[in-house]
């Protein structure tokens, strides 16, 4: 799908986050290692589950853009930060524990510190899900009418209906 983006504004990242439902911030640095050997996944992740005006994951160097980390209290490198409707808040994605999640309210994810390949794959798989377009509830049911026909059509030497005989009794009618 789409590579990470990298942020050199605050402006930036403002207009990114208004274009998406959700965005996974990697606050990142050139000069520290465990960033660099985190980045092939995130790059992978980021093509695996970025959804089109639903989830878009973001690169921050925090040398380049420290008035950004700061903002969202990112201390440590590599730290990944999960916006939804442009604001830092948890999200509910199973499994995610330990390993430097930071939880909020009701459990809800809100910040990965450091390289936790188990729990970044989570968080990036459970955002993808929740980004993906759903089906209008409110739609009304479509009927496929030649289902419908070959239903009734069907031969119907094994099948049992019950009905109620004349005396109001349970009885089972079977077809052949």
């Amino acid at each position: 799908m789409a590579d990470p983006i990298l942020i050199t504004s605050p402006a930036q990242l403002t207009e990114l986050a208004a274009a998406h439902k959700y965005v996974l911030i990697d606050f990142w640095a050139t000069w520290c290692p465990p960033c660099k050997a985190i980045a092939p996944m995130y790059a992978q992740l980021s093509k695996k589950h970025s959804v089109p005006n639903g989830l878009a994951f973001a690169k921050v160097d925090v040398d380049e853009t420290p008035d950004i980390a700061q903002e969202y209290g990112v201390t440590a490198m590599p730290s990944f930060v999960i916006l939804v409707d442009g604001k830092p808040e948890g999200v509910a994605i199973a499994g995610v524990s330990g390993g430097g999640a930071v939880l909020g309210e009701g459990g809800k994810v809100k910040m990965l510190r450091g390289t936790d390949p188990r729990n970044l794959s989570l968080i990036a798989s459970g955002l993808g899900e929740l980004a993906k377009p759903k089906e209008d509830a409110e739609a009304p049911l479509k009927v496929d009418e030649d289902v419908i026909l070959n239903v009734m059509r069907r031969d119907t030497t094994t099948a049992t209906t019950t009905t109620t005989d004349n005396d109001g009794t349970w009885g089972a009618i079977e077809g052949g």
